[in-house]
């Protein structure tokens, strides 16, 4: 898991048994530890593996099937701009109603399918 992040937190309680690291630094590390045997697994947010597995061989890696916990993304405003983060609220919340929130996320974050198209 990566030093500092909330994958640390998350892997003590879901793995309370296994002797565990952390790595300073970003998610590629985490993959090249299992990929050269350092690590039996690691844990990382799950939209950054999805992207970061393109860079390795198919089938050399697997994701876990369910989440060992769910965190919202986010996105930040200058404290100034409450009309920027009030357009933005609505534009999530109508997006998250009709459906296009949860397409762009599977397209842009929840696989590699944006890949084919650029």
């Amino acid at each position: 898991m990566l030093l500092g992040s909330t994958g640390e937190g998350v892997a003590k309680k879901a793995f309370p048994q296994a002797e565990l690291k952390s790595y300073k630094g970003g998610g590629p590390l985490l993959i090249d530890a299992v990929m050269q045997g350092q690590a039996d697994f690691g844990v990382n947010d799950s939209s950054a593996v999805v992207g970061q597995m393109a860079n390795y061989p198919p089938n050399s890696l697997r994701i876990f099937p369910e989440l060992l916990s769910k965190e919202p993304l986010a996105f930040a405003v200058r404290y100034d701009s409450q009309d920027l983060l009030e357009v933005l609220n609505l534009f999530f919340l109508n997006a998250g109603l009709d459906g296009r929130l949860e397409q762009n996320l599977n397209y842009w974050v929840n696989t590699l399918d944006w890949k084919k198209d650029h």
